[in-house]
């Protein structure tokens, strides 16, 4: 599974329940989980993890509440033990476990597409290139991740990817014939 995502799932359960008294636990918790939820959802900048880091250790130590106390404790170490994967998130925009939604991408598989144009028609955002008989390619750039281009494929030649990504032509190709 992916940390940032965890520990972000993590900031949104212990936010509701710190007690709300002090500001590091009430506030902090929601900064913390505003830098994670960029972080996991393509948002995220260079000083997201510096930024948590810094946050963290003051939290834990003004905190009125366990709840706040404890979130921030985790925050730290989790940021300590995982914060290469968390900073590959915005720095090489790539979640490292594949599990991160808005970093996974659509291709269409050369070896099964037939050139219908299902996909084509489907994708309401413009984003794949293509023509009758020629393999589809998705331009990355345009993509929205919308997923009606993996529905409308009956051939099953639309993948949805994660960290590895499969090759695929940088431009359409014609199809191959099965003989």
């Amino acid at each position: 599974c992916c940390m940032a995502d965890e520990l972000l799932r993590i900031c949104r359960e212990y936010r509701h329940e710190t007690c709300g008294h002090c500001v590091f636990g009430h506030e902090g918790s929601y900064q913390m989980a505003t830098i994670l939820e960029d972080v996991c959802h393509k948002r995220g900048k260079s000083g997201d993890l510096e930024l948590l880091q810094d946050l963290a250790p003051m939290m834990e130590e003004q905190s009125l509440c366990e709840v706040g106390r404890v979130l921030a404790k985790t925050v730290r170490q989790t940021c300590a033990l995982f914060g290469d994967e968390i900073a590959a998130h915005y720095a090489r925009k790539v979640c490292p476990a594949g599990a991160c939604d808005a970093y996974k991408t659509f291709h269409i598989l050369v070896s099964k597409c037939t050139g219908c144009g299902d996909c084509l028609d489907a994708c309401e955002d413009g984003a794949i290139m293509g023509k009758a008989n020629f393999v589809h390619v998705i331009d990355q750039r345009k993509c929205t991740q919308c997923g009606r281009c993996l529905d409308a494929c009956g051939e099953g030649a639309v993948v949805k990817a994660g960290a590895k990504k499969p090759k695929t032509p940088p431009r359409p190709i014609p199809v191959r014939r099965k003989k």
